[in-house]
């Protein structure tokens, strides 16, 4: 289209297909429609005047496939709004009253749990934590929602509590019911998607435990956030100690969720994320 139109065009990436197809074993690596996929993106990149990609690792991995286009590669991340999606005091929370989650150290896990999300070493996080009076909610659904809620009836963990997608205008109520927020990622997902969850629960004022790669950019995002800490996949020990560490000090748990919020605010609103396009476009079309 652009040679037949004569247009200039940015790409903007937000999952790498066919990748994740081939990590998910939807498609095969050597398949035919893999090779073409493949000579398509690279067609669309080279011919693009930039390429948008949401974070560093994603740069990588597009860079490691098309390294000629390393000069027209940008990294402009995801945003959210702070004034909606809010910190609120559970007391007068009614989503926190309705599930019994005022009085109690709540780790939430709100969005997906689908085959991109590392669920299984939150799992055995809370097979670690069963006997503690920390309450695990998940909200949303996905794969493996089933999965884990079968998995919990059958280790016998009662301190879970699964519902359901919740409406939009619902959503600041939900997530601001909890002291903890978990962001996961598969590791073979790292660089192939993005776990938007975060800039939620950064915007909401919550710590967040993160379940990640050690490669992975949600480690330099957190060093600099001060927001909470990250896992390697597997590490369910760690991450387990960890929130039992913020459960039996809540303060601290409040005041990583204060500096990430006030991080988010410096850098993932829409205003800060659109200047960053504005710029961006002003620079090509000079």
């Amino acid at each position: 289209m652009s040679l037949l139109c004569n247009i200039t065009y940015v790409c903007l990436l937000y999952d790498l297909y066919p990748e994740i197809a081939i990590e998910l074993k939807v498609v095969k690596k050597d398949h035919w429609l893999t090779t073409l996929w493949r000579h398509l993106n690279h067609l669309t990149w080279r011919k693009s005047a930039a390429v948008i990609v949401l974070n560093s690792t994603m740069r990588d991995k597009v860079l490691n496939e098309c390294p000629e286009i390393s000069s027209k590669v940008f990294i402009i991340p995801n945003w959210t709004d702070p004034t909606e999606i809010k910190p609120m005091s559970r007391k007068d929370n009614w989503f926190a009253q309705q599930h019994g989650l005022v009085d109690r150290f709540t780790v939430m896990y709100s969005g997906n749990m689908g085959r991109c999300h590392d669920m299984e070493t939150l799992l055995q996080a809370m097979t670690i934590l069963r006997d503690t009076s920390i309450q695990f909610v998940f909200v949303g659904g996905g794969d493996k929602r089933n999965y884990m809620q079968t998995m919990s009836q059958e280790l016998g963990l009662t301190n879970c509590l699964f519902l359901p997608y919740q409406p939009k205008e619902n959503l600041t109520f939900s997530l601001a019911s909890c002291n903890v927020s978990i962001v996961s990622i598969d590791e073979r997902m790292e660089g192939l998607v993005v776990p938007s969850k975060l800039y939620s629960a950064l915007s909401v004022g919550s710590a967040i435990a993160a379940i990640c790669p050690a490669h992975s950019y949600l480690n330099d995002i957190f060093a600099k956030a001060k927001c909470g800490s990250t896992f390697v996949n597997g590490n369910s020990e760690g991450l387990a100690a960890y929130l039992y560490q913020l459960s039996q000090n809540p303060q601290l748990a409040e005041e990583l969720g204060q500096s990430g919020r006030a991080y988010c605010i410096e850098h993932y609103t829409k205003e800060k994320v659109v200047q960053s396009y504005l710029e961006l476009f002003k620079s090509l079309l000079n």
